[in-house]
């Protein structure tokens, strides 16, 4: 820039730079500069301002534009000298004076951002400009003052030298803006709307994604014309497929999170460091991601969609991959219309998945690579996606798959893939399995892969899938079998565990195994169709492996096994029967034998046969007695049991008794004692229902039940499944189940807000507002408890969200908060918001923190012989604002034995509610109060870290101003009000802060406070005023009033501070 072209442009702002010049807010910068210039056109009236804009803007340009070739020489000159303050001041506020009177008052209602939006201007003063939305007609000239703007500016854009960083920092966005109405408005001629709807799409093409964005959305305001509106939605919609658009979109969205919705934690996850987006923010980010542009089919746009969605699902990043997690599961899969399976969301997401891990019947090779991305993919969308629904669908048709790789990682070392697969299926088994698939594990527990490929090592020591060899040694693969069969059936019990099933299911699943066991094979039923096309032969290795699984299902589960009566009666009556059929027929045993004992001489040599089948006899007979005797107890709940099935379970036993010649002396005796005590047990039984005069019946037995499953589920590890857990519990609490002991379950609820999972903790705010509108003293007063934290316990992020819930439980009660429930809430909040907190011990442990954290300074210091110099990213820019930041935050927690400000800030918030949701609850005494704790907090509390806490304040204020309002509307009386000294008093200090205030947050509540205080009391005095003239109307036609005698109307308490 040459001193000549800088002397110019410094001589034309002179007049609005200048602090003499300075106006008192009467004329307008137009004005200011029109009087001081040479030149005026001859014209009046309108024509006269417009053409005085038009020659002061153009000049403004002509300046601009001699600036930037200047610059641009400046930079290409080896000996130029660096832009000083004051070059940089002229220059922009050259710009800001192109946007004030020249872009701002040629924009449309509702195009652009609000002046108070954007950076602040270099001018300042009380100038006039015309505020934007201002309605009006647009005028030939103002399109050409808007096309005449853009022209000049759009080349130095997109020189991206001399002059265009400032132009692209001051004014991208009303640049942007005025070529969008160029572009779109109906009242642009057609020839100049594609002129410039080709500027406004290099605008956006040629910037990144990171600047554009912030740009449109601001944009996107409530009073954005419908023409505007529409183009700049469809550009939105098609920035995701740009490259990197959607952790663009994301990085967005978690930078446009207020500071309010941002859940402080005091212990970072390692693993995360990716966008730190809240529930409410993922959400949106999905809403936005899965929206198709009107301009492309579903199949297109998300085709484009996938590889980014799948890249961050792959990201080794913890928070990357949990989102994409999120907008899979919940945006795409979790719809039916395009998730559902056949629909582009499953063919793109979920079929890659099931198709890698169960290969058709054209491939039967996978390589080790995309098997274990295949696998990370199923786990991703399983465990960091509570949806039960969707974990049912992508798990059900690979469970086998799974259950083989699985099975095959754990014989072979394969620990890490044994791991994960172990957690998909824990996660299924506990919120989707059912009977029908568990039995079909029973059946196929050894299975390692269909006839056309089976597992193998992998080439990188995992897992691959290759196709099966034809020519196998039978007998060597039998024996490999063999020795794994133990390792299977310790996991097929581990996930029973993991599945927490019920005592009739695991009984289900023993009867069937043992009838499978013993040649009683079940009826058909529904996991049968699961197992099409495999062989269903009943070889002896299925033989060995349901021995060794009923054997193990006894010793772990023999209580609940024996529980369930009925099956184990009906289950036990045919092997007696068929021994005792056996046992009577010797002289023709080769024919007459069970077909168990036919298929177990294929495993033996003929000379074993006679000894196998003894022994085989001798396991079957000690089984059967082994579950009568579990089950031959006298109870005092009887089950009736068919007669003919019982009658012939005692003629079995009758029989096996007297045959102490052929049997072993202890198998007769058992039989004999089992026979005693089953006649007793059924004839107690039979006593006691004869005398029985009503059957007691349990009718909340399934809420019992689910309240036990919810239970368990809770204490889960896996986040999908406590969540599920949960779930269940809301249900219950909102039929007002009486299973529900309600001071445990508040507690329960109130320390699941601990829990680490975001999804969790804010499903456990919704069921303590649901508890306690039914409830409310218990749930309140547990809450109240652990938000003062009297004995200095819990963390701060706890308290946080145990003020969230007792927040939203106020809410929830709404007009029945009130008598001994309000006044303890607003009694403690109070406490906690004013200065009287004595926090000793976490004052103390903030000392002994700083203390440690300085030792390890001091350590570093001496290892690196010398103070550690601090990163170059951190002295200027983004790093003065960090530090600025970290010292506010520090602000926060150092406060010395007082309460943190966070949590004053959030018991302030808590209190405005109270008051707002039901004034008369809370009562007059409390009200003032808390008026009094307000204005010594504005008073008194100016420090910048205590900034939130005195904006909290004032919504205080405001929330008291709703409550009276609110009462006035709906013809409330309330015995109190504010007074006019208290209101003048209220009005007086807010003014005060509004003057004196460094925080502009502040200073913005104040000033809606203030006038919102003005329309009430105005409003107020108006009502009194009609009130007062209807009572004089009454007081004519009452007879027995007495002219000239005024009756005093009862005076209403003051709200009045006291020192």
């Amino acid at each position: 820039m040459t001193e000549d072209t800088l002397h110019e442009v410094e001589r034309f702002l002179a007049p609005i730079l200048s602090k003499s010049n300075r106006r008192d807010g009467s004329q307008s910068i137009l004005d200011i500069l029109s009087s001081e210039s040479s030149s005026k056109p001859s014209c009046d009236g309108l024509e006269q301002s417009e053409g005085r804009r038009q020659a002061i803007i153009k000049k403004a340009l002509a300046l601009l534009s001699t600036l930037h070739k200047d610059s641009c020489q400046r930079h290409q000159d080896p000996n130029n000298h660096p832009t000083t303050p004051r070059d940089q001041k002229l220059t922009d506020a050259l710009l800001d004076l192109i946007v004030i009177e020249g872009i701002y008052p040629c924009l449309e209602t509702g195009v652009g951002v609000p002046m108070e939006r954007r950076l602040k201007p270099v001018l300042k003063g009380d100038f006039v400009a015309r505020p934007l939305g201002q309605s009006q007609e647009l005028q030939p000239h103002d399109q050409q003052l808007i096309g005449m703007i853009i022209d000049c500016l759009y080349p130095i854009l997109m020189s991206r030298e001399g002059l265009a960083s400032n132009v692209e920092t001051r004014m991208l966005v009303d640049i942007i803006a005025a070529a969008g109405q160029a572009a779109f408005s109906p009242t642009f001629a057609v020839a100049e709307r594609e002129r410039y709807l080709e500027i406004f799409d290099s605008l956006l093409n040629r910037r990144a994604l990171s600047d554009v964005l912030p740009i449109l959305t601001s944009l996107l305001h409530p009073s954005c014309p419908d023409w505007l509106r529409s183009p700049i939605s469809n550009r939105l919609s098609l920035f995701p497929l740009r490259p990197n658009g959607v952790r663009h979109i994301l990085n967005f969205i978690a930078g446009s999170t207020s500071a309010d919705e941002q859940q402080p934690t005091e212990v970072q996850d390692d693993r995360s460091s990716g966008p730190n987006l809240t529930l409410d923010a993922l959400s949106r980010a999905t809403k936005l991601l899965t929206s198709v542009p009107s301009t492309m089919t579903a199949e297109t746009y998300f085709s484009a969609l996938a590889p980014q969605l799948l890249e961050l699902l792959d990201d080794q990043n913890f928070d990357n991959k949990r989102i994409a997690s999120y907008i899979i599961g919940n945006g795409i899969l979790g719809k039916r219309k395009i998730g559902s399976p056949g629909t582009v969301g499953w063919k793109l997401f979920a079929e890659p998945i099931l198709g890698t891990i169960n290969p058709p019947v054209e491939q039967s090779n996978v390589g080790e690579k995309p098997l274990r991305l295949a696998l990370d993919r199923l786990s991703a969308l399983v465990q960091l996606h509570p949806n039960p629904g969707l974990t049912k669908r992508l798990v059900a048709p690979v469970l086998l798959p799974l259950w083989g790789l699985g099975c095959y990682a754990i014989n072979h070392s394969r620990e890490n893939w044994a791991d994960e697969i172990h957690r998909i299926l824990v996660v299924y088994m506990k919120l989707s399995a059912t009977e029908a698939q568990l039995l079909l594990l029973s059946d196929k527990l050894v299975w390692d892969g269909p006839p056309r490929w089976t597992f193998m090592p992998g080439e990188d020591g995992g897992v691959e899938i290759r196709q099966r060899e034809i020519d196998v040694n039978y007998a060597e693969q039998l024996d490999k079998l063999i020795e794994k069969i133990d390792s299977r059936v310790d996991q097929y019990l581990r996930l029973l565990q993991a599945a927490t099933m019920t005592d009739e299911q695991l009984s289900a699943i023993f009867t069937h195994v043992c009838k499978r066991w013993l040649n009683h094979p079940p009826a058909p039923s529904e996991h049968d169709l699961m197992s099409v096309g495999e062989s269903d032969s009943r070889d002896p290795m299925q033989l060995l492996v349901d021995a060794k699984l009923v054997k193990r299902l006894l010793e772990e589960y023999k209580d609940q096994i024996s529980s369930s009566l009925d099956g184990v009666i009906r289950l036990v009556e045919p092997i007696l029967a068929d021994y005792v059929t056996g046992h009577t027929q010797k002289t023709d045993r080769a024919t007459t034998t069970s077909s168990l004992n036919h298929r177990l001489r294929n495993l033996v040599d003929d000379d074993d046969k006679e000894s196998e089948e003894e022994e085989h006899s001798a396991e079957t007979i000690s089984t059967a007695l082994s579950l009568l005797s579990a089950i031959s107890t006298p109870t005092d709940n009887p089950k009736e049991i068919d007669d003919s099935i019982l009658q012939s379970i005692q003629d079995s036993l009758k029989y096996i008794s007297q045959a102490t010649n052929s049997l072993d002396g202890s198998v007769t005796t058992s039989a004999s004692n089992i026979l005693i005590l089953l006649q007793l047990r059924f004839d107690v039984s039979e006593h006691l229902r004869s005398n029985s005069t009503s059957k007691v019946v349990d009718t909340h037995a399934d809420d019992r039940q689910k309240h036990r499953t919810a239970l368990t589920h809770l204490s889960d590890e896996l986040a999908p499944v406590r969540a599920q857990g949960l779930s269940t519990l809301i249900t219950l609490i909102s039929k007002a189940s009486p299973v529900l002991d309600i001071p445990s379950t508040s507690i329960l609820l109130t320390s699941l807000l601990q829990d680490q999972d975001e999804y969790i903790y804010l499903s456990a705010i919704k069921a303590i507002g649901i508890l306690a509108s039914n409830h409310p003293k218990t749930v309140v007063q547990e809450l109240v408890q652990q938000y003062s934290d009297s004995s200095e316990d819990s963390t701060l992020d706890v308290r946080l969200r145990v003020g969230e819930a007792l927040n939203k439980t106020v809410e929830h009660l709404d007009q029945l908060f009130g008598g001994s429930v309000a006044t303890t809430v607003s009694e403690n909040m109070l406490v906690v918001a004013s200065r009287r907190g004595d926090r000793s011990k976490t004052s103390q442990k903030r000392e002994r923190a700083a203390r440690r954290v300085e030792k390890a300074r001091k350590e570093a210091d001496e290892a690196w012989e010398g103070e550690i110099a601090e990163e170059d990213a951190n002295i200027a820019g983004d790093g003065a604002l960090n530090k600025h930041i970290a010292k506010v935050v520090e602000g926060w927690a150092d406060t010395g034995r007082e309460e943190d400000i966070r949590i004053r800030t959030s018991a302030l918030s808590i209190l405005g509610t109270a008051i707002e949701t039901n004034i008369a609850g809370v009562g007059a005494t409390i009200t003032s109060t808390a008026i009094d704790c307000v204005l010594a907090i504005l008073k008194l509390e100016k420090s910048s870290e205590r900034a939130i806490l005195r904006r909290a304040a004032v919504t205080v204020i405001m929330s008291l101003v709703k409550a009276f309002d609110n009462a006035a509307e709906r013809g409330l009386q309330l015995s109190f009000s504010f007074a006019g000294e208290d209101l003048a008093e209220v009005i007086t200090v807010l003014k005060y802060v509004e003057l004196t205030d460094t925080d502009d947050i502040v200073v913005g509540h104040v000033r809606v406070v203030v006038e919102s205080l003005e329309a009430w009391r105005q409003k107020s005095i108006v009502g009194r005023l009609g009130q007062r003239g209807f009572q004089r109307e009454a007081g004519r036609l009452d007879e027995t009033n007495i002219a000239g005698l005024a009756t005093r109307p009862a005076l209403r308490p003051k709200i009045e501070e006291v020192d």
